[in-house]
């Protein structure tokens, strides 16, 4: 039983493997068909490559956005994530898109990828440390930063 959980897990982790964005230089591509050539090359291979040469990428593997951007370190427990804008109200919740991405995805992938470019502010709902915290950050200011440099 053991045999095949470790054949699938490197099967997903080599193979079924999606590249969704690359940077270098603050040159970035985003969500082109031409990564869907990357996907005959086992990641490992892939993963070398882009780290010899200092190239930021992010994928997905089973459903979760991860990166490169930056180290990996345990994030706050996020409760609730919703953008709006100053002069409206109208708060859209946007938790079950967020959960989707890991810490080290940059925030300008989140905002492009959601499609959230008409929103002004984002606010996270989350707990840490034993209390519920409220931060609300513009996205035209912050979207360099990295999910878990939020909190």
């Amino acid at each position: 039983m053991n045999y095949l959980i470790a054949a699938r897990e490197f099967f997903v982790s080599n193979f079924n493997i999606t590249l969704k964005s690359v940077e270098k230089n603050n040159n970035k591509l985003f969500n082109t068909y031409f990564f869907y050539t990357f996907k005959i090359i086992p990641f490992f291979l892939l993963k070398f490559l882009f780290n010899t040469f200092d190239i930021k990428y992010i994928c997905l593997i089973d459903n979760i956005y991860f990166s490169n951007y930056g180290n990996f370190r345990i994030t706050p427990i996020l409760l609730k994530a919703s953008v709006f804008n100053v002069d409206n109200d109208n708060k859209i919740d946007i938790s079950d898109n967020i959960k989707n991405y890991n810490g080290t995805v940059p925030l300008w992938y989140i905002i492009e990828n959601e499609e959230l470019n008409e929103f002004q502010k984002i606010e996270f709902t989350y707990f840490s440390k034993g209390k519920m915290l409220n931060k609300t950050f513009d996205l035209n200011k912050s979207n360099n930063k990295l999910l878990h440099d939020i909190f």
